[in-house]
């Protein structure tokens, strides 16, 4: 009898003949596969090559409403800091129409729904930790870590340590109902932001703005993130989303790397996410171990 604590996994199916290794496998699935044209750049910058706002039509009437609402996330922040407008504004200039069809005029390709290989290549064994993990994660998680730097970020934005200031001084300013701790910038709550917990607090250093939140172990899908957060958490970090006024906005150039530099904002929610803005904002640390 094995000495293993998990049922066996024989090899399944009916003898074919065939053996397949590892590495050919790999080898098999380790390029993207594309699946369809999935956002288009449609409208009069088209047409005539310019236009007095921009129309975006999205193929995604099948997606999940929070998997459609992470892709408007995504395309307004980068409109937002490409061309230097405050994003509560962005939706004015940028208008986004998601259907089950595509474009109806002329368009131009934009982005392709694709399946994209995992790298580096790991295998995931079973293990008593993994036991451990699923039974922590019904419990309360609390996580810590930097929501914002002043590093340029994935989309070129820079936060000034004035703002980091001044988005701390908001958070601080808003009802502890409303300090929501999201998923991915979706419309899923799966938390709240804690001005403090034991010896730990939320405060802004010369790194960054330092948060804590507090996770819910109450429904599935808040259950799901605790598990995988206690199982790795360095693929995880903090993403803010903030407001901006459309005067505290400047675009800043040091030798070749110009950026958008944001010189005060106001707190809207955080979220966890597996791709922060500013990758610098990982990895995330559980403080109830």
């Amino acid at each position: 009898m094995s000495d293993s604590k998990f049922l066996p996994v024989p090899s399944g199916g009916k003898e074919t003949g065939r053996k397949f290794k590892l590495e050919d496998v790999l080898e098999c699935f380790n390029k993207p596969a594309l699946i369809r044209e999935l956002i288009y750049l449609v409208g009069g910058t088209v047409v005539h090559g310019e236009g007095n706002d921009v129309d975006v039509v999205i193929r995604a009437g099948d997606f999940p409403p929070a998997l459609a609402e992470a892709i408007l996330f995504r395309l307004f922040r980068a409109f937002s800091s490409y061309f230097n407008i405050p994003y509560d504004e962005t939706p004015k200039y940028l208008h986004i129409t998601i259907n089950d069809y595509g474009p109806y005029t002329d368009y131009i390709p934009l982005f392709s729904l694709a399946l994209v290989p995992r790298q580096p290549v790991k295998i995931f064994r079973m293990s008593q930790r993994g036991m451990e993990i699923i039974e922590k994660s019904q419990r309360e998680l609390i996580v810590g870590g930097y929501a914002a730097t002043s590093d340029i970020d994935a989309v070129q934005e820079r936060i000034s340590e004035k703002a980091l200031q001044s988005i701390f001084k908001s958070f601080k300013q808003t009802p502890e109902e409303f300090r929501n701790l999201m998923w991915d910038h979706t419309s899923t709550q799966i938390g709240v932001l804690l001005e403090k917990h034991e010896d730990k607090e939320s405060y802004v250093d010369e790194k960054g703005w330092y948060i804590i939140g507090k996770l819910r172990y109450d429904i599935p899908v808040a259950k799901t993130i605790a598990k995988k957060i206690i199982e790795n958490p360095a693929d995880f970090g903090f993403s803010v989303k903030i407001g901006v006024p459309g005067d505290e906005i400047k675009q800043v150039c040091l030798g070749d790397v110009c950026f958008t530099e944001i010189e005060e904002a106001y707190f809207i929610e955080t979220s966890v996410t597996p791709n922060p803005a500013n990758p610098a904002t990982k990895p995330l640390k559980i403080l109830n171990e």
